[in-house]
């Protein structure tokens, strides 16, 4: 490639007639816009992307006290183009970038504008009405839909129920491929899983981007381990009550969330303000297994006859707002009453004995 500009003969008079002449033969460089930003911005809208160090290079010499730098512009056939003489080198790559730019300036005058500016290209919702918006409102709102609950978002809260703590960075790994035909496709690993489940990837399915293609990838990997009994039993414990083996094959379909209700997480109500049923018509006794100042578990002496009693190996949540009276604390004995609500069975009116 040729250079396009040459450098100019250093002055008879000395470093300080050449830096004279310099500073008269060089354009003015109080331009609104910086040159190296300009031929950044001309060459990201000359190739339609965006330009990396590797595409716009700088090569600067010394000659005396001054410094004379050539752009070299790899994105565009390679061209290069020398600036003028200058007292330092960053004065020298600017002179160097508004040659480049002054030679484009033609071409740069019949390019389109960014794609984000071009009022063409922008596509405009149409506006609901009053009465269009309430009854969209009322349907999402019958339906439980939110849209902030992705696939991911609620495979996240899954893993997190299972490893018992909150997920750390790069234990939840995405990687995607995109194909040369088009279309991206994705996996997913969790290594917060026990045992070989976190060993586990899924793939997803071929999808139009990116982003679909990791909802893809997590809603096949979220569909697999809801349907794998252990998985489900070991999301069901509270914290600290041991950790699964992880010994699941993920195989059925079919499966019914088992009480774990996503509506927790954006709001809904939850814990002891759940909506509630209540299960025993006559006060049982039992015994104190947990407590955490504001919520814990107690253990019934008798066997409770409801298909949710041997959930979490039986214990029974109790809420702080559930006492009646006395203090709890660990291994006194309690009087209570039995309540099912979504999330399996609880202990309300609760006595110290």
């Amino acid at each position: 490639s040729s250079i396009h500009c040459i450098r100019l003969p250093t002055h008879p008079w000395g470093s300080f007639g050449s830096a004279l002449a310099t500073m008269a033969a060089q354009p003015s460089m109080q331009a609104a816009t910086d040159p190296k930003t300009e031929l950044n911005h001309f060459c990201q809208r000359y190739c339609q992307r965006p330009v990396t160090k590797a595409d716009i290079s700088y090569t600067t010499n010394k000659f005396g006290n001054q410094y004379q730098s050539i752009v070299k512009l790899d994105c565009i056939q390679g061209q290069e183009y020398a600036g003028h003489l200058c007292l330092n080198q960053k004065e020298a790559e600017k002179s160097a970038a508004e040659q480049a730019v002054m030679a484009f300036r033609p071409q740069m005058a019949s390019l389109p504008p960014p794609a984000s500016k071009d009022p063409k290209k922008k596509k405009e919702r149409p506006r609901l009405t009053p009465a269009e918006l309430a009854a969209k409102k009322a349907k999402q709102a019958e339906e439980g839909e939110n849209p902030a609950v992705t696939p991911k978002t609620k495979l996240n809260a899954l893993v997190m129920k299972i490893a018992k703590r909150y997920l750390q960075k790069g234990e939840t790994i995405y990687e995607t491929k995109t194909y040369a035909g088009g279309g991206h496709q994705a996996t997913v690993q969790l290594k917060a899983l026990p045992g070989e489940w976190g060993n586990r990837v899924w793939a997803g399915h071929v999808s139009s981007t990116k982003q679909k293609a990791e909802q893809s990838a997590a809603e096949i990997a979220l569909k697999q381990i809801s349907e794998d009994s252990e998985m489900v039993a070991e999301a069901a414990k509270p914290k600290g009550a041991g950790k699964g083996k992880g010994k699941g094959k993920g195989k059925g379909f079919g499966f019914m969330w088992a009480g774990w209700d996503w509506n927790m997480m954006w709001g809904a109500p939850s814990g002891p303000n759940l909506p509630r049923e209540r299960v025993t018509e006559a006060a049982l006794t039992g015994e104190v297994v947990e407590w955490k100042d504001s919520f814990g578990w107690v253990k019934a002496e008798s066997t409770i006859d409801h298909p949710s009693a041997k959930q979490r190996d039986g214990k029974l949540y109790v809420s702080k707002k559930d006492i009646t009276s006395g203090t709890m604390a660990l291994g006194c004995k309690v009087s209570f009453q039995v309540y099912k609500d979504a999330q399996g069975l609880g202990a309300e009116e609760v006595q110290v004995l």
